[in-house]
């Protein structure tokens, strides 16, 4: 009888290798910039006002947007991969390892600007997420459920 290198709840109905959750949870943590742009956007009445208090400059929202587009590209392919798989000719599951890298170090680049913009004082906002994406890189480097998962999608 062949051993599974995973545990059976990490394999979908077709035996296929699903991503992991703190993949999905770091993802949507990491995006919470969109997040925050699209429910400020939803309530219509009281946009500017929303996007203010949680952006003082338009360059920063912008800036941080843009930085965490990668993610949101990340989470669509996972999402739509079973439309993705049946489209061979598609390499999208070999790009999503850079995307992450290059959404994690814009997004540094980004928070490394605006602790520069603070004289680098302390804030646990900007903390707590250079410490989601130092995890987040740490995982996408040593996670053995996300390196079986890409060779698993690449066959």
């Amino acid at each position: 009888m062949p051993v599974l290198p995973l545990p059976i709840h990490c394999y979908d109905e077709a035996g296929i290798i699903k991503p992991p959750r703190w993949l999905y949870w770091f993802l949507i943590l990491n995006s919470a910039d969109w997040v925050i742009f699209i429910f400020a956007v939803a309530s219509r009445r009281h946009t500017s006002q929303l996007l203010e208090m949680f952006y003082p400059e338009k360059a920063l929202l912008w800036s941080k947007l843009i930085a965490t587009v990668p993610f949101i590209i990340v989470a669509l392919l996972l999402g739509n991969r079973e439309r993705l798989w049946k489209k061979t000719s598609l390499r999208w599951w070999y790009y999503m390892p850079a995307s992450m890298w290059t959404g994690i170090i814009a997004l540094l680049l980004v928070v490394g600007g605006q602790l520069e913009a603070l004289n680098w004082q302390f804030q646990p906002l900007l903390a707590g997420q250079i410490i989601s994406l130092s995890l987040l890189g740490v995982l996408i480097t040593r996670s053995r459920h996300l390196r079986l998962m890409l060779a698993d999608w690449r066959k």
